[in-house]
């Protein structure tokens, strides 16, 4: 399944790592904003990960996209090289 996750966390290690994490995981779309493909058997581990590296600053959101959502996005931006993950 295909994850979006966003985040707005003002410490600067804790964004770093968080960062980090999912730029292994998937691909930056935006600054804060992350596409992840993950096993549905996965995704309560990848939630728990987030959780562990955020603490209590939990700005997070994640957004599980149904085969509908993912088909029907629209690519708005000119250079396609930015805008592979759906």
């Amino acid at each position: 399944m295909t994850c979006v996750v966003a985040y707005d966390i003002e410490s600067n290690s804790i964004r770093a790592k968080l960062a980090r994490f999912l730029e292994n995981k998937g691909v930056r779309i935006q600054k804060s904003v992350f596409a992840v493909e993950i096993e549905r058997h996965s995704f309560k581990r990848f939630l728990k990960q987030i959780e562990n590296i955020t603490g209590k600053d939990r700005k997070v959101a994640v957004f599980r996209l149904c085969i509908g959502c993912r088909k029907n996005a629209i690519q708005l931006a000119d250079d396609k090289k930015f805008f592979y993950v759906f």
